[in-house]
């Protein structure tokens, strides 16, 4: 009994050697088929990785840039780069397709090409049209990078859009003479393309930036920048109201033709309608009328060409006023008659969908009058002022009284103005008090057509 069990022993432990060894030698293989997996994969979305960043690095040098690649070797592999870049032509005069990367459907993309690029894309498996009903692919540089290694394709779509001067709390070209100073409140990002002198304890909630430096002065030199501070960023001031003129769904002009100013008056009404009235000239003024937003400006862009705009109410929808200038005397300005609010807070209600943007060539002020006097004053919008400042007029300045001017947005402006008087100290005694209260939601969501910087940023990066 004793050598048959030590025989079944043995025969039992080389059986189950051998099942182990089996179960080892399959996990190794597919180890190793796993491994290999990986590799070409890996492989694969580098590729694609580096392709996106290549496109992008072209956009950021070049941002009329679209010539994309085909088919180029790459680390082993195969790279394919789209790019559809609305900045290097009218999107009006290219064609709109669904692209398909090959293997992945889901990653579908509307894109704008050139007319000579369609047939490569339809033999790609791509087809005419939109994606879907909801595209907004027309203000956008899209990217989509494609990296194949062994039979496997990787997609990266990378999304661009021209950086918007409302994601500013405050931005000034340069600021001369009205320096931030004690009771002056800043949120947001602030940024001027000049110094920065500040007057005794300002403060800063937001980032700031300068191009040249900063100088501290008052009593005490001790301004407050709890956002953090950077110095030897250049980004100029433009103006350039091509597209929002074209697009402009309301457009008050002098019709005859002989380049007079018109003025306009827009009084904003909390159910949704303005009432508004012109002037061609010094003729007299037109006769009130109501509308509502939607009728008057469908697409919210208020466009008034060499005159003035003269508002104030509450705006309940998304608009854009711009008043320009075009050679014209006197023009160029906006002026805000009496307070300018949201039908909705967003401070209060984060689902608010009430927005305003003002746009002026020359200049913002607060007129100095019965309904502002005494009293202090409060602003809504993202406000953008191309060669002159924004704030309250002389009158406002120099009143016996000192009150706040309550701002909720961002403020983006040649210069900085003055809003109140200060003693030797840096405190102000009368006036109007600078506080301001950034509207967050211009980080992602700006006016129609807002004034937009040079520079392409990033936006979206899907994988």
């Amino acid at each position: 009994m004793g050598g048959k069990a030590a025989l079944l022993l043995v025969l039992g432990f080389s059986l189950i050697f051998l099942v182990v060894g089996h179960n080892f030698n399959r996990l190794t293989i597919r180890s190793m088929d796993n491994y290999s997996r990986y590799y070409i994969e890996t492989t694969a979305y580098n590729i694609a990785v580096s392709g996106a960043n290549l496109a992008a690095n072209s956009i950021f040098m070049d941002k009329t840039w679209e010539a994309g690649y085909t088919n180029l070797t790459y680390q082993g592999g195969t790279l394919n780069v789209y790019v559809s870049n609305n900045a290097a032509g009218n999107p009006n005069g290219k064609v709109t397709i669904c692209h398909i990367p090959p293997g992945n459907s889901s990653a579908r993309h509307t894109m704008s090409v050139s007319a000579g690029a369609v047939a490569a894309h339809l033999a790609h498996g791509d087809f005419l049209g939109t994606c879907d009903a909801n595209t907004n692919y027309q203000q956008l540089a899209t990217i989509v990078s494609e990296g194949t290694f062994e039979g496997v394709t990787k997609t990266i779509i990378v999304e661009l859009r021209p950086s918007n001067f409302a994601k500013f709390g405050n931005y000034y070209s340069n600021i001369s003479s009205a320096y931030p100073a004690t009771g002056d409140t800043f949120d947001g990002p602030f940024h001027t393309n000049g110094k920065l002198t500040t007057m005794g304890s300002p403060v800063f909630l937001g980032k700031v930036s300068t191009r040249t430096g900063l100088t501290k002065s008052g009593t005490p030199k001790d301004p407050k920048f709890y956002g953090g501070y950077e110095t030897g960023l250049d980004l100029p001031l433009v103006f350039d109201t091509t597209g929002m003129r074209s697009n402009a769904s309301r457009i008050f002009r002098d019709t005859t033709n002989t380049n007079k100013k018109v003025d306009v008056k827009l009084y904003f009404n909390s159910n949704s309608t303005v009432t508004f009235q012109q002037r061609v000239g010094t003729g007299a003024w037109s006769v009130s009328k109501t509308q509502n937003l939607s009728t008057f400006a469908p697409n919210g862009i208020i466009y008034v060409e060499r005159g003035n705009i003269y508002t104030k109410g509450v705006v309940n929808g998304n608009i854009t006023m711009a008043a320009t200038k075009k050679g014209t005397s006197g023009a160029g300005g906006v002026y805000f008659e009496d307070d300018f609010t949201y039908a909705s807070d967003p401070r209060s209600n984060p689902n608010s969908d009430d927005l305003a943007g003002i746009i002026a060539e020359e200049t913002i002020r607060i007129q100095s009058n019965a309904n502002t006097l005494g009293k202090s004053i409060t602003t809504m919008a993202s406000m953008y002022c191309m060669n002159g400042t924004i704030g309250p007029e002389d009158g406002l300045v120099d009143q016996n009284f000192l009150g706040n001017w309550n701002i909720f947005g961002g403020l983006i402006a040649n210069d900085l103005r003055v809003t109140a008087n200060y003693n030797n100290a840096g405190n102000p005694y009368k006036g109007l008090r600078f506080v301001h209260k950034y509207d967050e939601r211009l980080l992602l969501k700006v006016p129609p057509y807002f004034p937009h910087t040079n520079n392409f940023e990033v936006v979206s990066w899907f994988e």
